[in-house]
């Protein structure tokens, strides 16, 4: 399973990371998925934040069954554009915040902007807006919240920490502050 978030989301337990992707079935379509990580650099006015970046690569292997609907093998090859993670600690060492896959330059690459799972996903054929302000994107998530059984696109609202004041989930578009 790919461990990566779906969104900028507040995903704050592993296991719910791991539900993000719940009855996707990438392993079986994109087997061999290689992930380049590169340009460590500290943030200069956080020591604690840690800002990298990632490009993904695969091909379509097998065929993708997402949640019943199944995608046919294409074998067509994926490269994403060059995104932008953060991870920040704590003074112990410990993560407390990760922000996945921010798309540097959407015109690079063959997925039309999308990035990571979601460029997996446009490969396979399945084109998903998933831009953040979506509003059919953002119905669908919380669909499959109420619904249940179809994974998590962000942890529960007791789950998060105190610190986390951001309303924005899923689709919902960025609040200023």
């Amino acid at each position: 399973m790919y461990y990566v978030a779906l969104s900028l989301d507040p995903l704050c337990i592993r296991k719910d990371l791991k539900e993000a992707q719940k009855g996707l079935g990438l392993i079986d379509a994109f087997p061999n998925v290689k992930v380049d990580t590169f340009g460590y650099t500290v943030d200069p006015e956080n020591p604690y934040r840690c800002f990298y970046f990632q490009r993904w690569r695969a091909v379509m292997e097998g065929d993708l069954d997402a949640y019943g609907t199944i995608y046919p093998i294409n074998g067509d090859e994926m490269e994403t554009q060059v995104s932008t993670f953060s991870v920040v600690f704590n003074p112990e060492g410990k993560i407390v915040y990760e922000q996945v896959g921010a798309v540097v330059d959407r015109l690079e690459g063959n997925t039309q902007g999308k990035a990571a799972v979601f460029g997996l996903l446009h490969t396979a054929g399945l084109k998903l807006k998933a831009s953040p302000g979506d509003a059919v994107f953002g119905f669908i998530q919380r669909f499959g919240h109420v619904v249940g059984g179809m994974g998590r696109s962000w942890s529960r609202k007791k789950d998060l920490p105190k610190w986390w004041v951001s309303p924005s989930r899923g689709a919902d578009g960025t609040e200023q502050w």
